[in-house]
């Protein structure tokens, strides 16, 4: 081959070449820049398919909370927005009542697809699904409301909103109003608030499902929440607290025998204003939730009030009044009520004794025995039998029956009956006061304080911590933190548990170590499958401003201060199980509330102190101790649920059906 002939062959080729790598080049270009093209494409539609969805959202919502007959929404953009009747399933229902379920219904979502995305409007959301995950953005009509208060109970308000029709178009869509009902509470199927027991579970599933998780979680709490992913659902479980009122008693208890003496102290002050030293006041009630042998020989500075018969058995003084639910038999003495008596039953007065405090029954008055003195007023509903006495003067008496003086009595004082003064021949009373007989009935109004006493629930709260205990066993925040060392009794450097849910075998502090509950960040929450004891110089101590709530399946042994911040009594909740005791004593010093009902025992001991409350079944507080009412916590409720997950007590749940047509 001739040099020319091969130079004119490399041109050829070159040239080709060059035309080739033109070609690849440009290929490319137009792949890559049409791959990037469709991709700017698809994002800006589901743009626009996220603005439509809001749009429709804001609309709708019009229309399914009744502010609108109907609402006509332009969709936009290049896509088509179609109802999918079929897409979603809500079921609600209240676990463990054997029902039919509230509600149980397809949802139904306006779905807007761009590509790989789907943006739908579901339940009064919208939502944005992208490989198979769902993500919010805009909340549905689920409200949930936990507040900290009186009349502040956990609520849920859930007006469901339900698509029907086949709507399709890429212009405009029409949603009008359709039927709606009322879910619950619905008193003609019997399902009324406040609910009282049992649990609420919601599932939805479908394609958004994992969208909706989030948002339960941001309302209520993870532990609320639980995922399926097998199934593509949702469950969020709501507990009606196993709970009564606020705390409002410095003692709640439900023991027959409550023995406060040895110099033992009842009383109150407010947190809120200041310290105990400087709030000191005399609200601190005790409740007892039945009948009421008291020992005694402390104060009260307060109110003493008993669901049930109250009999005394030893020296106590109530500063403020003296509430039976039934008899109040004074008979054994040694009881001081400052204020006043009040019994939805008789009175019985023993011999020798003195009443000084106005006494309204709605029974009987009866002196068991001779020489009683009535020093103040008496209104009683039935008849009065007296015992050889004295009626002072001013001790006006005023019977709805008879009254029947004794010989010899000294009646100094008014009688009023309703019925007769039955002085007999062998009955000669020496009377200097005013009687009159066939008089009006008495007004017994004030006994309405002792037949309407609103008592604490002191039911046990066993399944509330046993759910405690099982879930933090599954789930906590023990990793990284010294929950490991407090398990172990090495915490004499010191251990903080800053804010979460741990789980321990124990909690036992001695030997001079201690422990810190950091709140700063958030509550903190310790479920103990076992004892909690601290003793040896042992303190605990809390910082930040949210609440510490321990529960425990077995025994409390406070000898060691536990202090909260500002000396608040709410700051910290101890609750025991029906099968625990709880001591404190050694002197110690404890701010918070043990919240044991229907346990087996609590005791104050050793000139040790309470700040705060407790609920249990109380037997002892003597030996120079104090029992110090925080009046804060008559706005305060413990943490319990009946079967885990968040409390709720209100429900209001409709179903409000919406048409969708093409526009």
């Amino acid at each position: 081959m001739s040099p020319g002939r091969a130079r004119g062959q490399s041109s050829v080729v070159g040239v080709v070449l060059v035309v080739a790598l033109v070609v690849v080049v440009t290929t490319s270009v137009l792949l890559i820049g049409g791959s990037a093209l469709r991709d700017v494409q698809d994002r800006t539609e589901a743009g626009q398919a996220e603005l439509a969805m809001s749009n429709v959202d804001a609309e709708v919502s019009e229309v399914a909370l009744g502010y609108a007959d109907a609402r006509r929404v332009s969709i936009g953009g290049n896509g088509r927005a179609t109802l999918n009747e079929s897409a979603g399933r809500i079921t609600v229902e209240r676990v463990g009542t054997n029902g039919t379920p509230i509600v149980n219904t397809t949802l139904g979502a306006v779905e807007y697809r761009a590509g790989g995305t789907t943006v739908a409007y579901q339940g009064g959301g919208v939502w944005r699904s992208e490989a198979g995950r769902a993500r919010m953005i805009s909340p549905p009509e689920f409200h949930y409301r936990w507040g900290v208060g009186s009349g502040n109970d956990p609520t849920l308000t859930f007006p469901i909103v339900v698509l029907r029709g086949s709507g399709s178009s890429a212009e405009a869509l029409r949603f009008a109003d359709g039927p709606t009902r009322a879910a619950f509470p619905n008193a003609s199927a019997g399902l009324e608030n406040p609910l009282s027991s049992g649990t609420v579970r919601i599932t939805i599933s479908g394609e958004y499902y994992r969208g909706w998780a989030d948002y339960f979680e941001t309302r209520t709490d993870a532990d609320t929440v639980r995922v399926d992913d097998a199934n593509r659902s949702v469950v969020a479980v709501l507990s009606v607290p196993s709970r009564g009122r606020e705390v409002g008693d410095s003692i709640a208890a439900s023991s027959p025998t409550v023995t406060v003496q040895g110099g033992a102290t009842v009383d109150s002050y407010n947190s809120s204003q200041g310290s105990y030293a400087a709030t000191r006041g005399e609200n601190g009630s005790v409740y007892v939730g039945e009948d009421l042998v008291n020992a005694g020989g402390g104060t009260i500075y307060g109110d003493m009030r008993v669901d049930g018969d109250f009999e005394a058995g030893g020296g106590i003084e109530v500063k403020g009044r003296l509430i039976a639910d039934g008899d109040a038999d004074l008979t054994g003495g040694g009881v001081t009520v400052d204020d006043e008596i009040v019994a939805d039953g008789d009175l019985r007065l023993g011999g020798g004794g003195r009443l000084d405090s106005p006494a309204t029954v709605s029974g009987q008055v009866v002196e068991t025995g001779g020489g009683v003195t009535v020093a103040a007023p008496v209104v009683a509903g039935g008849d009065y039998l007296s015992g050889s006495g004295t009626i002072e003067s001013g001790a006006d008496v005023h019977v709805g029956g008879d009254f029947y003086p004794a010989n010899g009595q000294n009646i100094d004082g008014n009688v009023t009956a309703a019925g007769t003064f039955e002085n007999g021949p062998s009955v000669s009373p020496n009377v200097n006061g005013v009687v009159v007989e066939n008089g009006p009935a008495p007004n017994l109004g004030a006994v309405s304080a002792a037949r309407d006493l609103r008592p604490p629930d002191l039911r046990p709260v066993d399944t509330t911590i046993d759910t405690k205990v099982d879930a933090a066993a599954t789930t906590n925040d023990n990793d990284g933190s010294d929950a490991g060392r407090i398990e172990a009794g090495n915490c004499g450097s010191g251990c903080t548990l800053t804010n979460g849910t741990y789980h321990l075998d124990s909690l036992d502090l001695s030997g001079g170590s201690s422990l810190t509950f950091d709140t700063t960040g958030g509550p903190v929450y310790v479920a103990v499958d076992g004892d909690v004891s601290t003793s040896g110089g042992s303190p605990v101590d809390v910082v930040g401003s949210n609440e510490v709530h321990v529960y425990a399946t077995g025994d409390y042994t406070i000898k060691t201060d536990w202090t909260s911040v500002g000396d608040r009594g709410d700051q910290i909740w101890l609750y025991g199980s029906s099968a625990s005791t709880v001591t404190v004593q050694g002197g110690a010093n404890f701010y918070g509330v043990v919240y044991a009902p229907g346990n087996q025992d609590v005791t104050v001991r050793g000139g040790a102190a309470v700040y705060g409350a407790i609920v249990g079944a109380v037997s002892d507080v003597q030996g120079g101790t104090a029992v110090h009412y925080d009046t804060v916590l008559a706005d305060q409720r413990p943490v319990l649920t009946g079967g885990g997950g968040a409390p709720v007590t209100y429900l209001h749940v409709t179903v409000n059906e919406i048409r969708v047509e093409d526009g």
